[in-house]
């Protein structure tokens, strides 16, 4: 695992911020391409994980088309590329702190990649996550510090 990694003022970018800032139709369009512009203008850098941007290409592929799976890793690596965003590859010891934590903490009700996002931000020290996904607001459960983007 990459601890050298200087990542711990970042936000972490789940994969339904992702997705509403990817597609135009999502309800959560507009709310996410706002907080996202807001959190740009405030020079936040972002933190991911591959497995994110591994499913998130996938989606839009399916979904919409190659050409529009292939933009967004353009994207991504131009992010990267310019030091906006980290991408965080998994690997057996987050793997198993994932599955740990699904079994250590049970009333989470975590899914195993929620697990993942969690064991990451917590190994990284990232407070803040970009997540519609409402099962994240049990992070404070974990870490009293973690913040929820958007709040409500």
């Amino acid at each position: 695992m990459d601890n050298h990694l200087n990542i711990q003022d970042k936000i972490f970018l789940d994969g339904t911020a992702l997705a509403a800032l990817m597609n135009p139709e999502d309800p959560r369009y507009g709310k996410a391409r706002s907080l996202f512009l807001d959190l740009h203008d405030l020079e936040r850098n972002f933190v991911t994980t591959n497995s994110i941007i591994f499913d998130l290409h996938e989606w839009l592929r399916n979904e919409y088309s190659y050409r529009q799976a292939e933009y967004f890793l353009n994207a991504i690596d131009k992010a990267v590329s310019n030091g906006k965003l980290a991408v965080i590859s998994s690997g057996p010891e987050f793997d198993r702190e994932s599955r740990r934590l699904l079994i250590d903490r049970p009333e989470l009700h975590f899914s195993l990649s929620e697990a993942f996002t969690a064991v990451t931000m917590s190994y990284y020290q990232v407070k803040r996550i970009f997540s519609f996904n409402r099962n994240y607001m049990m992070l404070a459960n974990l870490d009293k510090d973690i913040r929820i983007i958007p709040s409500n």
